[in-house]
């Protein structure tokens, strides 16, 4: 499923892009990704405490920054972001502002990467593991129905379906640009081989969102959301 990129990329607005990079990679490319990124961004990749979470945070914004270069055709360092109140990126006014979308998220050794052509997009991933509380925060953060699903589960089921649900509800608020803040509870999602959104915040309308699960390497769950009923889909490595 996923393919080597081509050499030269275009993207239509019917176009959804999902990109995977390893973050666990040789020094020499941590150096190339760390070479690519603005001052402030390498300050901050300095203030982690450990060196693989330092290491993680460079691939996975360097590669960022790698992969809208070569969809706008200009070296990766000269890519610049502006970020809206609640800390969504998007690129800047002279990059075409909102024309190229994107978004991305990263967990454990792998990251995972969306780019539309005029579209909003959300992905969210997670590294499958035990999760001895996960009961506890379905209450907390699922809705009703939801919850009662996962209380009737044994692991590995449990954790599986746990993540499932978590991420589609996040890959939808990072879509619209909430955030986790934005209320977990406030987004229901089914569990059906094409799941969908059936219930979201403040009323907003569910026309028009698209959800999918993905399982992008062994032992990892992600979800993509996008606003668009007519879409194709490409798997790409970078």
């Amino acid at each position: 499923m996923w393919l080597k990129s081509p050499n030269c990329l275009t993207i239509n607005p019917s176009d959804i892009h999902l990109w995977k990079q390893h973050l666990k990679v040789s020094d020499l490319e941590v150096n190339r990704c760390f070479e690519i990124l603005n001052q402030e961004e390498k300050i901050k990749a300095q203030k982690f405490s450990f060196e693989k979470h330092k290491r993680r945070f460079i691939v996975a914004r360097g590669t960022l920054k790698t992969i809208l270069g070569r969809y706008l055709n200009i070296p990766a360092p000269t890519i610049e972001f502006t970020y809206s109140s609640r800390g969504k990126p998007r690129l800047t006014n002279k990059l075409g502002g909102n024309r190229l979308q994107f978004n991305l998220s990263h967990s454990n050794e792998l990251a995972i990467y969306g780019v539309t052509c005029n579209r909003v997009i959300g992905v969210d991933l997670e590294y499958i593991r035990p999760m001895s509380e996960a009961k506890k925060l379905a209450k907390r953060f699922f809705c009703f129905q939801e919850y009662n699903h996962i209380n009737l589960l044994t692991s590995p089921d449990l954790e599986k379906t746990f993540f499932k649900l978590w991420t589609a509800k996040e890959a939808y608020l990072k879509a619209t640009g909430e955030g986790i803040g934005g209320g977990l509870d406030q987004v229901e999602v089914s569990l059906d081989s094409c799941p969908q959104l059936l219930k979201l915040p403040k009323n907003q309308s569910l026309l028009n969102w698209t959800t999918s699960f993905l399982i992008p390497h062994p032992n990892y769950q992600g979800a993509i959301v996008f606003q668009t009923n007519e879409w194709k889909l490409s798997y790409w490595t970078v």
